[in-house]
């Protein structure tokens, strides 16, 4: 789940590859990712991990 501030800013192949790599990581790198997009928005990141 994630806010417009990263979808609008990282395609969602990108998010998904990055969510698929290191879910620990993930939010941190999309995060990352968002702003050096441009990240002019509030971004929000949550993993959800089906176990």
């Amino acid at each position: 789940m994630s806010s417009d501030g990263l979808t609008n800013m990282v395609p969602q192949e990108e998010i998904y590859r990055i969510a698929k790599k290191d879910i620990e990581q993930a939010p941190k790198e999309l995060i990352d990712m968002a702003n050096e997009n441009g990240g002019y928005d509030n971004i929000t990141v949550v993993i959800i991990k089906n176990i």
